[in-house]
């Protein structure tokens, strides 16, 4: 099959519509589907259930979705090796990740793979924990950046960070000055809690239910917008590590408060790809980048403990 009409196939499931997939594609919607119908007619079954809102993929279409993307993560994985031949820094890196880390530490990533590797390029989705690892077991990234669980067989962490959450809150907030407090302290006070289920959530839940504590939360969202602008209005007590709120943590506009409960103080933020899969140079060149950012991450982390210890 030609390439063309490999990414015609992708394209459509992708965004379950034609119309969508040839805007995508920038080719003419009547080509788009000639294709799909060209293929439908060669392997005498269809492809895809034609809606009214769209269009879905049968059974028959699912098989071969399967091998198209695989056949396509393999075609850009020879050519970007090609390019390399060439002396090329050459090809696309699909990497989802935590929204967290959308605010400053990837956006660095991209400035300083930009300036080396100037012929990547990148998709960058944010997404939950859960599906931060679904995606990338699925084939659709390159990388994931998410929080490590080692439970995991069938993926490998090729660098990490090790943080600690914390209590994030208002400067004004009674919580605010203290060096470190217990989630039975943070208990007394509104909370703000993420809508996800793993890892931190259940985390603090079970911490909070060993502690015979219950808690009501004040506010739950998935958008880390949202209770970015939340905790800075002083509705609640969040509990985060200190990634997606840097900016605001340095101009105290946010304070973070170290929990106490040792549970709590070690977690492993990683960059994760499927195991024993073979990387495209561009996808290479980025897990590279990753871990020298990780380092940083350490680096500076060492040096913000040290100037507290010294303070103290």
């Amino acid at each position: 099959m030609h390439a063309a009409a490999l990414r015609y196939v992708d394209q459509v499931a992708r965004h379950r519509s034609i119309r969508k997939a040839s805007a995508r594609l920038n080719v003419a919607s009547s080509a788009v589907n000639r294709q799909i119908l060209k293929l439908e007619r060669e392997l005498g079954m269809p492809l895809f259930v034609r809606r009214r809102d769209g269009v879905q993929p049968t059974a028959a279409g699912e098989l071969l979705l399967s091998h198209v993307r695989g056949t396509l993560v393999g075609f850009d994985r020879t050519r970007a090796e090609i390019d390399e031949l060439r002396g090329l820094k050459t090809g696309h890196v699909r990497l989802v990740a935590l929204d967290s880390l959308m605010v400053e530490f990837l956006p660095r990533l991209i400035e300083a793979m930009v300036r080396r590797y100037p012929g990547i390029s990148f998709t960058m989705m944010a997404a939950g924990p859960r599906d931060v690892t679904e995606e990338l077991r699925a084939g659709r990234a390159d990388i994931a950046v998410s929080f490590v669980d080692r439970r995991a067989r069938d993926i490998e962490v090729i660098a990490a960070h090790v943080t600690r959450l914390g209590a994030v809150v208002s400067p004004q907030h009674p919580l605010a000055r203290q060096r470190q407090v217990t989630l039975a302290e943070c208990a007394r006070f509104p909370t703000i809690m993420v809508h996800d289920t793993l890892p931190l959530t259940g985390l603090i839940e079970r911490e909070f239910a060993e502690r015979g504590t219950l808690i009501a939360p004040r506010v739950v969202s998935n958008s880390l917008e949202f209770m970015r602008s939340v905790l800075r209005m002083g509705l609640g007590v969040g509990f985060f590590t200190p990634l997606g709120f840097a900016r605001e943590i340095r101009r105290r506009e946010l304070v973070l408060v170290p929990l106490a409960e040792p549970r709590l103080s070690r977690i492993a933020i990683g960059a994760m790809v499927r195991r024993g899969e073979a990387h495209t140079p561009a996808a290479q060149v980025t897990i590279e980048e990753l871990a020298k950012s990780f380092a940083v991450l350490r680096d500076a982390t060492a040096g913000s403990v040290t100037r507290r210890r010294r303070a103290a």
